[in-house]
């Protein structure tokens, strides 16, 4: 069928369904018909929602990204990069509790928190305890144990997938 047809068509479809001149399921049957069950409106609220998960993606890649130059690439003083550090991992759990409640990509939010207290947790340990390898190895298991914590009691099982291989990496390079 020609495509100019088949719009005009799907808009007197939906004339008649705002219009009510045909029973609501009599609309929502003819437009599958004729859309071949791909709406214009669910097509857009894909579109919208692909580029949503995008935005949020990208703006946690690039606090991860950015607190990266902050340890490593400024002479910013410690505090500042303890601020900067610890602002980002409240922010984005506050963000990820508001996402929560609506159910929408929450779980990024979680990562990212994770990630930088964990970057947070090896610049203490540099800073505090000059880069001690004890002292980085209970970070590391305190932050992994959290994880596997936050996992059971979110029901997020990569959380504790990855707090297990964590602490079995770590053991393993302490024996080895």
């Amino acid at each position: 069928m020609n495509s100019s047809r088949k719009e005009i068509i799907i808009n007197e479809i939906t004339y008649w369904k705002q219009h009510q001149m045909l029973p609501e399921h009599y609309c929502d049957f003819l437009l599958a018909l004729y859309t071949e069950g791909e709406t214009s409106s669910a097509k857009k609220s894909r579109d919208k929602a692909f580029w949503k998960n995008s935005f949020i993606i990208f703006l946690i890649l690039a606090t991860l990204g950015l607190s990266v130059f902050v340890i490593y690439f400024t002479e910013f003083n410690f505090v500042l990069q303890t601020m900067i550090l610890t602002s980002f991992v409240v922010l984005l759990l506050l963000f990820g509790i508001y996402y929560s409640k609506k159910k929408y990509w929450y779980t990024f939010f979680y990562i990212g928190a994770s990630l930088h207290l964990l970057f947070l947790s090896v610049l203490l340990n540099d800073k505090l305890f000059h880069n001690g390898a004890l002292s980085l190895s209970i970070i590391i298991i305190v932050n992994c144990l959290l994880w596997i914590f936050t996992g059971w009691k979110l029901k997020l099982y990569y959380f504790i997938i990855s707090g297990i291989i964590g602490i079995s990496v770590l053991l393993i390079y302490i024996l080895v």
